[in-house]
């Protein structure tokens, strides 16, 4: 079955659109994707990491573990190896085979390792346009897999310091942030709360 690569990272100006892609099985990877984070470092951080790159070596191989050598792996390893028929190795990194629910996308996710996932999924949440959760996931998914990858970027998609200090249009708050004060001494400032005019109330004392 082939399947298409998309760009891993896109800019703002297609993030609306169609995601781009290549029918060209696995040969697309290597000369047209547009990432924050080069293939090469996540092929080093990749090798470094001794979940991923036990999986890597298994996969080299041909053949997956037994369970008893299982037993004694590190977790993110038996959560990859739990998906064995939909990893492989492309130009030396470990990928992972996505089918879309609709039944037609296919795409290869690069699997990220730990220390490269705030940095990925913040910038692909900046330069979208700080979508949403639900935007923002459906992004990650279409370029990159991890353990866990949908939590995490909600995650960070919530702590966003821009999304937070926006208001629901989108649209940058007016007043500035709140400063705090810097003189203690009596008297030292003085502010008046002016309002007015304020019109009689129908009450007796006219409030």
């Amino acid at each position: 079955m082939n399947f298409d690569i998309t760009r891993f990272y896109c800019n703002k100006q297609d993030s609306n659109s169609t995601l781009q892609t290549s029918h060209n099985n696995t040969e697309a990877v290597k000369g047209d994707v547009n990432t924050p984070i080069s293939l090469e470092v996540i092929r080093e951080a990749q090798n470094k990491d001794d979940s991923i790159s036990t999986v890597i070596q298994y996969l080299k191989a041909g053949v997956p573990p037994n369970n008893s050598d299982l037993r004694s792996m590190p977790e993110e390893s038996k959560v990859l190896f739990a998906q064995w028929d939909s990893l492989l190795i492309h130009d030396d990194v470990l990928c992972r085979r996505y089918y879309h629910l609709d039944g037609i996308t296919k795409v290869l996710q690069l699997v990220l390792h730990g220390s490269l996932r705030l940095q990925y999924v913040s910038r692909l949440h900046s330069d979208l346009g700080h979508f949403g959760r639900t935007k923002t996931c459906l992004a990650v998914s279409r370029r990159v897999y991890f353990p866990g990858w949908r939590s995490y970027t909600g995650l960070v998609v919530k702590n966003c310091t821009v999304c937070n200090c926006s208001q629901h249009s989108h649209e940058a708050p007016r007043q500035t942030a709140l400063r705090p004060m810097q003189e203690f001494r009596p008297m030292a400032l003085i502010h008046a709360d002016l309002i007015g005019p304020v019109h009689k109330g129908k009450n007796s004392r006219g409030q």
